[in-house]
């Protein structure tokens, strides 16, 4: 997917020098590993001290690290592919994983790790690791599932109950639109259900529309649904169950008051969700876990809860860019790439540098079921966020289309993100656009990844 999931811009300018890949000795006799990343600004500044820390626990080994801003890295990747100059190691969006490894850019790092002794289908969570036809192409890379953040003094102050952190219990969809009512207020204090209440002068929202397919994907989980069906053949959000939330969705604008219009949330006003929550100016929003690290380094006491339900039952979404090590890549390679892959090592070095982990949540199983370094990840996170988010992980979620689907990227940013902005202006039904996707999809599935 395309990292409209990602609270963070690159701001590196500067590509700086491409080196070719392969094994290097550098003016130290060390062996030199190319990493790409697109991370940016407090991702970027996680990532260098993660980096040194690598290098400081393997002396022989140099990491030479460059950043592409997004927009341009697959461009670029693809670029050095054709050269012949594939980096060792890069980051890569969870939906050209498997496609790349198939393709024979990726290497099958099964090899790798059953030469280090290491069973990679108990070490990681298997939702993280990207295979096809028993191969290995890459694992998950700071993974994210959906939240509820919200305004803890702000639901104080309008006598609204904080929502349940409970993966069993969520708030239905009734209940999120009518705590959004108490918390939504113009500027002379009226709420949506008042009279004279001003919709066009709102200071204080209830919520946000989950416009993000990320999000309303969520919510479909939570209603046992889904974008697709389990085969990647036909579209099944279009069935009554994803109508009503599609529709509900739009509703908190157009019917119900508690939301900025679709074209006003596109404006700079809305840029930043979690500054709008801890500036008071927007009670709740339901976003990705990626978010967090915003609320960790100032310091502000988010709430976090499970998202709403149109079932009343727990459910939701996850998944994960990741690291992937180009074919024909050293060992030396490898034991970069394992040490990336690793979340105890992100762990340790949120704890050493004091640092907030970008989104935070784990990839390796010993993270969840082992207590002593279950409590070390407590220790560097929102303890909120590792309750929510853990159960989440381990009860309600499954992966989401960006990652199963093959061609999901085509299919989601060319028509069904484009046919959903009509939705949520008002100048379609939901109904109108569940039948035009049907028709604009015959023909456009190409299946899941086994």
């Amino acid at each position: 997917m395309k990292k409209t999931v990602l609270f963070f811009m690159c701001i590196v300018l500067g590509i700086g020098q491409v080196f070719a890949s392969g094994q290097k000795a550098n003016t130290e006799g060390k062996t030199t590993v190319n990493f790409f990343t697109w991370w940016g600004d407090a991702e970027k500044i996680f990532g260098e001290a993660l980096v040194a820390d690598f290098e400081a626990s393997h002396p022989n080994i140099h990491i030479e690290q460059t950043y592409v801003p997004y927009n341009d890295f697959h461009s670029k990747i693809n670029t050095m592919i054709a050269a012949g100059n594939t980096p060792d190691v890069y980051l890569l969006n969870e939906f050209l994983i498997n496609e790349w490894g198939e393709k024979g850019v990726g290497a099958d790092l099964a090899p790798y790790y059953q030469r280090a002794g290491i069973e990679y289908r108990r070490y990681f969570l298997p939702q993280y690791l990207f295979t096809t036809g028993g191969k290995l192409w890459g694992v998950g890379s700071n993974p994210a599932t959906i939240v509820l953040y919200y305004n803890k003094e702000l639901f104080t102050k309008a006598g609204v109950d904080f929502p349940p952190e409970s993966v069993t219990s969520p708030w239905t969809w009734q209940q999120f639109v009518d705590a959004a009512r108490k918390l939504t207020k113009d500027s002379s204090g009226r709420g949506p259900e008042e009279a004279g209440f001003n919709y066009q002068n709102v200071v204080q929202w209830g919520t946000l529309m989950p416009t993000n397919w990320l999000y309303w994907g969520a919510l479909l989980y939570g209603a046992q649904t889904s974008i697709v069906d389990a085969n990647g053949t036909r579209l099944e959000m279009s069935k009554p169950a994803g109508t009503n939330i599609i529709q509900s969705i739009a509703n908190l604008s157009l019917v119900d008051k508690v939301a900025p219009t679709h074209a006003m949330a596109q404006g700079s006003a809305f840029t930043n969700f979690p500054t709008l929550l801890m500036n008071g100016q927007l009670g709740m929003f339901i976003g990705g876990t990626f978010m967090s690290g915003e609320f960790i380094n100032e310091k502000f006491d988010v709430g976090i809860a499970q998202i709403p339900s149109f079932t009343g039952k727990g459910g939701n979404m996850t998944w994960a860019s990741g690291f992937q090590m180009r074919t024909g890549a050293s060992q030396e390679a490898f034991e970069f790439f394992h040490w990336m892959a690793n979340f105890d090592n992100w762990v340790q070095t949120s704890k050493k540098h004091n640092i907030a982990l970008p989104g935070g949540l784990p990839t390796t199983s010993a993270t969840l079921n082992d207590s002593a370094k279950r409590e070390v990840w407590i220790s560097v996170t929102n303890p909120a966020m590792s309750k929510v988010a853990g159960a989440i992980l381990q009860e309600a979620s499954r992966l989401g289309e960006n990652v199963t689907v093959k061609n999901w990227a085509e299919i989601a940013d060319q028509i069904i993100v484009p046919e959903f902005d009509k939705v949520w202006l008002g100048s379609e039904t939901t109904a109108d656009a569940m039948a035009n996707l049907t028709t604009r999809l015959l023909g456009k599935f190409q299946g899941v990844w086994k």
